[in-house]
């Protein structure tokens, strides 16, 4: 089992395949999520700033695995229950097809054809979104662990997405946690900034 790009959410019918281009697979938010982890794991000492640079890395493969590996020892057992969630999720789909009364003959055949095809593409998808949430989880814990007030990064659509599903999350903590979103300008360079409030 790998942790590897696909693409975006497929849209299945018996007329054909197409791709809905706004949802995006998680996994190009894989290596920003790692990169937030590395900036916060640092041993926090007195009130001073502490800066990390990000740059853009080409994750694949057993690299990203063993990356992804580092905040935790249950990544394979996620990565196996992701896949079994996923299998019985297409198959149980598999069977709705084949049982539904508006759908048959021809169209049947061609939708099973088209869920087929896109078989493997939507379980990577599956597992990489998994995986993403299951960093975004370490990610929240460090947070909490250090007492962060804030986070910043370059307002970049790949930290503006990664900040507002940490911020989700942190509201869906057992103990609720509020957190606010701004924007401020640097050395005329626009950045996002994840407060964390009464931290």
């Amino acid at each position: 089992m790998q942790i590897k790009y696909v693409g975006p959410k497929t849209l299945i019918s018996s007329q054909g395949i197409s791709f809905d281009k706004e949802k995006e697979d998680k996994f190009i938010y894989i290596d920003g999520i790692l990169q937030l982890l590395e900036a916060i794991d640092y041993d926090y000492v007195g009130s001073k700033p502490h800066v990390y640079t990000a740059e853009s890395r080409s994750l694949v493969g057993d690299n990203m695995l063993n990356r992804v590996k580092m905040y935790g020892s249950e990544v394979d057992d996620i990565l196996e229950e992701a896949q079994k969630d996923v299998l019985a999720y297409l198959d149980a789909e598999i069977d709705r097809a084949k049982n539904s009364p508006f759908v048959d003959g021809e169209m049947l055949d061609s939708l099973l054809k088209n869920l087929s095809i896109m078989y493997d593409y939507r379980v990577q998808r599956f597992i990489n979104k998994r995986i993403y949430y299951y960093l975004v989880k370490k990610f929240i814990e460090r947070l909490r662990h250090h007492k962060l007030k804030y986070v910043s990064a370059s307002a970049h659509k790949t930290y503006f997405h990664l900040f507002h599903t940490v911020k989700r999350g942190l509201m869906q903590q057992k103990n609720a946690i509020n957190s606010e979103l701004t924007y401020y300008v640097e050395q005329e360079a626009l950045f996002i900034k994840l407060q964390v409030l009464g931290a």
